[in-house]
């Protein structure tokens, strides 16, 4: 064998080794997962906020609209004039009402003096009823008398006929004696028919009062229902001056002299003549999403940010939170809706600055928690993974080489739970541990139990984290910004 052989076996000889511990030390590493890493801290003060974004607007504001259609003769008032409530604002054209006004005043005249007109028939009436009533009374008296001469003269008739049959008195007595009889029966006749007929002019007069009593109190519906169109045309007359109904700041004007004033229909901008504000209590109206709505309550603290004044932050406090979820339409109509994501959360200002105005962007963080002395660690660290568990619902550990197959049966029929934690480093292992958790801050999630102060964890990558798995080999690389 030559000497080039030998060199040409040994280097090749070296070549396969060094493959071979190539080969070795890169299936090493391919076993092991490359993580971030970090510990577990212990913070003396952690906050919880929420974020969202709004706008300002005035506590108390009114988007004044007419009530009446007609052209605007004459406006008092300039955009960001100051005015208090009552102040008369604008007038519009009066002519029309003012007509219609005096219509109604005169139908009311006229409904007035026909009531006059019945109450005096039922004065006129009741006299004539009294009248009547004398009247029955003075023919019954008749009848009385006629009837007391009738048996006057029956008795008298009676003893002359006696007397007559007994040849004691003359045929002309006898006669005399039955014309009496016969004159006095007539004249109760006559007697009992003026009663009647008396009767019968009381009753109609009765009727008669009834009557003009209906005709009064139809006459009185009348009045009062002239009087409510009277009063419904003062009303619209009165609506011609527009009077402020609040004290403020003229914060926007729509209308200027000689346009036409619209009534408003289903808050129809085009209907706003202008919107007056109280500036004296500001607030920031914010769209909170749902995730984070159920953390906000009243009373807490927050601090404002407005676009227009990035360097000058404001602090306010919660005093309105919304029940229901809201959602804004393509027409910017703000409506309920069940697919809803976020609800209004209000935010007194306090001391605003005069310069604010309403409508300005804004964006808002509601302290909603704080902890001091906790232990922390980055939010990014926690994670969430399934595990079977016992009859007391605590944790099992599968081992990686359970390959059986009594083993792989007997695990998909265990029950099994999510838990919340992060891989904790052990003998560069990944180890899931289960943690109890508290208030979130900015990056950090508090750590109520299963933890402790220097603990190494796995702490990223994202995508590292998504497919570690308990007891998974890993190759530490500390990242340099934490512990």
């Amino acid at each position: 064998m030559t000497r080039n052989k030998k060199i040409l076996l040994i280097l090749t000889g070296l070549l396969i080794v060094a493959a071979f511990i190539g080969f070795r030390i890169r299936a090493s590493r391919q076993t092991a997962t490359v993580v971030e890493t970090g510990t577990v801290r212990r913070a003396d003060y952690l906050v919880a906020k929420v974020s969202a974004t709004g706008e300002i607007k005035p506590r108390e504001y009114v988007e004044l609209q007419a009530e009446i259609a007609g052209v605007v003769t004459e406006v008092l008032i300039r955009e960001g004039d100051s005015v208090r409530k009552g102040d008369v604002l604008l007038r519009i054209d009066p002519v029309q009402t003012e007509a219609e006004t005096r219509a109604q005043e005169a139908l009311l005249e006229a409904s007035l003096a026909e009531a006059r007109s019945q109450k005096a028939q039922i004065s006129l009436q009741k006299t004539s009823i009294e009248r009547d009533r004398a009247d029955v009374r003075m023919a019954e008296a008749e009848v009385y008398r006629a009837r007391q001469t009738l048996e006057l003269a029956e008795a008298s008739f009676n003893r002359t006929q006696q007397l007559f049959e007994d040849n004691l008195v003359s045929k002309d007595i006898y006669d005399a004696a039955r014309n009496e009889l016969v004159i006095a029966e007539t004249s109760l006749q006559t007697a009992e028919a003026r009663l009647e007929q008396a009767r019968a002019q009381l009753r109609v007069s009765e009727v008669v009062l009834s009557q003009a009593r209906t005709a009064y109190e139809a006459a009185n519906s009348r009045v009062a229902q002239q009087k409510a169109n009277l009063d419904r045309t003062l009303n619209i007359l009165s609506k011609t001056v527009i009077q402020s109904p609040l004290s403020g700041v003229i914060t926007q004007l729509n209308v200027e002299v000689g346009e036409r004033a619209v009534p408003g229909t289903l808050n129809s901008p085009a209907a706003t003549l202008m919107i007056i504000a109280d500036l004296s209590i500001i607030e920031a109206e914010l769209r909170v999403d749902e995730a984070d709505i159920v953390d906000v309550e009243l009373g807490q603290e927050a601090e404002v940010l407005v676009d227009a004044l990035p360097n000058r932050p404001l602090f306010g406090y919660v005093t309105e939170i919304g029940s229901s979820p809201i959602s804004t339409t393509a027409a910017g109509v703000t409506t309920q809706q069940q697919e809803a994501k976020e609800f209004k959360v209000v935010i007194q200002l306090k001391e605003p600055p005069p310069v604010l105005r309403p409508g300005l962007s804004c964006t808002a963080e509601i302290t909603t928690a704080t902890r001091n002395d906790v232990l922390t660690v980055p939010i990014q660290a926690l994670t969430i993974r399934e595990f079977p568990v016992d009859e007391m619902g605590q944790l099992i550990r599968t081992p990686k080489d359970a390959a059986k197959k009594d083993s792989k049966e007997e695990t998909l029929h265990q029950e099994t739970k999510e838990f919340e934690g992060v891989f904790k480093v052990v003998n560069n292992k990944a180890v899931f541990t289960p943690v109890e958790t508290g208030i979130i801050g900015d990056t950090d999630i508090e750590i109520i139990s299963g933890l402790e102060a220097g603990d190494v964890i796995v702490t990223g990558s994202f995508q590292t984290l998504r497919t570690l798995n308990d007891g998974d080999a890993i190759k530490v690389e500390e990242r340099s910004g934490r512990g």
